[in-house]
């Protein structure tokens, strides 16, 4: 089982209009949904700051060779669901492990997961949200189940799901996303296993997840996870959406893209190639995420601009430069 503890809220989408506010109909998880997701590995102290007007800069992260992905299916179709009667909705993990989940008016719960190893049936199922939520949403749940298969047993726990921030977020490669909402979802689970042999376990999973208007599934999301008991363990994950990497892959200008001279002073300047003569723009961002400057720079085919820093403080920033629907982003130094 990839996770024994639930990720109440992994397939949770954000309404095209705002990022923001999740509501049952536009953000509940549908038969024919799919996520993807590539690991990343941190450097320095990786940002989860909570509160309003937040910035989160994970621009110097790199990726890793792990990727996760799920597609959800209707319950009927995956024949575990009969040990989880009601349920409406199975995410399916890959490899035999499967979530499963029921909605019960503005109610969207889990009812536990099921693995080749053997299932987790909540036979009080654990509530992920209760519609709608946004900053400053906090439900705690709890709930109780058994265990089946290997290992026989009992298990209770709490989730508590908050929404903890909004703000700014800088991804790698330097993508800024703006109107950003944090999500939180803690988890802690007893294990009073009895058969084979008699033992207690404590699995623990805190969730940070970053939603932004453009995509379905959280951009970015930061898995903390920690056993305790007959075995000690602790975990933890950086994965950011494939679509956004695919994104970064097929919309920017990385090759014709320059900024120099980087620190920079008194200005910088801009030189880059426009072989399609679409309209440019450039807006720099200061290190909270605030924007600081917008600059025209029309739709020469070879755009060259000097930017006035005088007006600046000194600093980090992050130069973003939109040519037609291509995108690129460069962090500035400003002495």
């Amino acid at each position: 089982m990839k996770k024994i503890y639930i990720t109440l809220l992994s397939g949770l989408f954000i309404n095209q209009l705002s990022a923001q506010t999740l509501t049952q109909a536009a953000h509940e998880p549908v038969s024919g949904d799919m996520n993807s997701y590539k690991g990343y590995d941190s450097s320095g102290v990786v940002p989860k700051n909570t509160g309003a007007g937040m910035s989160w800069n994970f621009s110097s992260f790199t990726i890793n060779t792990t990727t996760t992905s799920s597609t959800f299916t209707t319950a009927t179709s995956v024949p575990a669901a009969t040990n989880f009667p009601g349920a409406t909705t199975a995410e399916d993990q890959g490899s035999g492990n499967y979530n499963f989940y029921k909605t019960v008016g503005s109610s969207y719960e889990s009812l536990g997961s099921s693995s080749p190893s053997g299932d987790f049936t909540y036979t009080n199922s654990a509530v992920a949200v209760v519609w709608p939520a946004t900053m400053g949403y906090s439900l705690t749940d709890a709930f109780s189940g058994t265990v089946t298969g290997g290992f026989s047993g009992t298990l209770a726990g709490t989730v508590t799901t908050q929404g903890t921030g909004t703000g700014t977020i800088t991804l790698p490669g330097g993508l800024v996303m703006t109107n950003i909402l944090q999500v939180r979802v803690k988890n802690n689970v007893n294990l009073n296993i009895t058969t084979p042999f008699p033992l207690t376990a404590t699995v623990t999973g805190v969730d940070y997840m970053y939603y932004h208007s453009s995509q379905k599934f959280p951009v970015l999301r930061v898995s903390y996870s920690a056993t305790t008991g007959f075995t000690n363990t602790s975990s933890a994950t950086i994965e950011l959406n494939s679509a956004i990497i695919t994104g970064l892959t097929d919309k920017n200008f990385d090759a014709t893209f320059q900024i120099f001279p980087n620190p920079a002073k008194d200005a910088f300047n801009v030189r880059l190639t426009n072989t399609e003569n679409s309209n440019g723009t450039i807006e720099v961002f200061n290190s909270i995420g605030q924007l600081v400057k917008v600059i025209n720079l029309g739709n020469s085919p070879v755009i060259q601009h000097s930017v006035s820093l005088t007006d600046l403080n000194s600093g980090i920033y992050i130069v973003k430069t939109t040519l037609g629907n291509k995108v690129s982003s460069r962090k500035l130094i400003v002495e």
